[in-house]
């Protein structure tokens, strides 16, 4: 894609992996500047309560569709620190 092309905004019910905290909101179908509260609540309570975020860089915040998700349908917060991450033996240094 060149630089010139527009990029499409991703629709809330668009299989992309991560959502800005807009796109969140409205899956939620909550406003904005909660969304907003809830991702700087995520945050602070080390991941206890909020809305579950990552920050990409100082200003950027994501929400992982899985964790939206959980959070949609179960109203469980995951901590994302916490997810277990698969480990391929043969990229571990010895």
């Amino acid at each position: 894609m060149s630089s010139s092309e527009p990029v499409e905004p991703c629709e809330p019910g668009a299989d992309h992996p991560l959502f800005t905290i807009g796109e969140a909101t409205r899956v939620l179908r909550i406003g904005r500047s909660l969304g907003c509260q809830l991702a700087r609540e995520y945050l602070a309570s080390g991941g206890t309560t909020g809305l579950p975020v990552i920050r990409l860089g100082s200003q950027c915040l994501r929400v992982p569709r899985w964790a939206l998700m959980e959070l949609a349908t179960t109203g469980r917060v995951v901590r994302l620190c916490d997810t277990p991450v698969p480990i391929d033996e043969a990229t571990i240094d010895h």
